[in-house]
């Protein structure tokens, strides 16, 4: 959703289309330097637990595209962005190593990948078909879709566990 949401939104920062370069590579460079952070300091305790909370910060970090006045600050949000999908993408994996069971392992991380593959080029189509409702209106979505599940699983991990409430 970024690269098109990058593309259309220069205009509004007062930018030639040509600057949504620096927006994409921004956020590669934060996704970069990301998994390099979860590389030398990994993700600490239960990945399951976690996944909601950097569903939140990745929203966040969406919602603050949508406010960035500048290339610069949009540049920075971009990386912001692309930071929190690393340490949120790294979640993940850990919860497939945690909670597959080993026969299933390899399949389940296959199935997974290509859920996720589908989810990002669906994302991408409805980011090209809603673009030109409103150029907002991808970002608000993709943030709001993971603000609401994550309270979901937040919710539903509060009253489904075990123990004192």
């Amino acid at each position: 959703m970024l690269p098109i949401v990058a593309v259309s939104s220069t205009a509004s920062l007062g930018e030639g289309a040509g600057a949504a370069a620096a927006l994409i590579a921004a956020y590669g460079a934060g996704s970069l330097a990301g998994s390099v952070d979860v590389m030398i300091r990994p993700l600490r305790g239960d990945a399951d637990v976690l996944m909601p909370y950097l569903a939140l910060i990745v929203a966040a970090a969406l919602f603050a595209v949508l406010l960035v006045p500048n290339l610069t600050a949009a540049v920075v949000a971009y990386a912001a962005v692309g930071i929190a999908n690393s340490y949120f993408f790294a979640a993940t994996l850990a919860a497939r190593s945690e909670h597959s069971p080993a026969a299933a392992r390899g399949q389940i991380f296959v199935w997974v990948g290509a859920l996720k593959i589908t989810a990002g080029s669906a994302g991408t189509a409805a980011a090209g078909a809603l673009i030109g409702t409103a150029l907002h209106l991808p970002t608000v979505l993709a943030a709001g879709i993971a603000t609401a599940a994550a309270i979901v699983a937040i919710i539903d991990r509060r009253f489904s566990s075990p123990g004192p409430r």
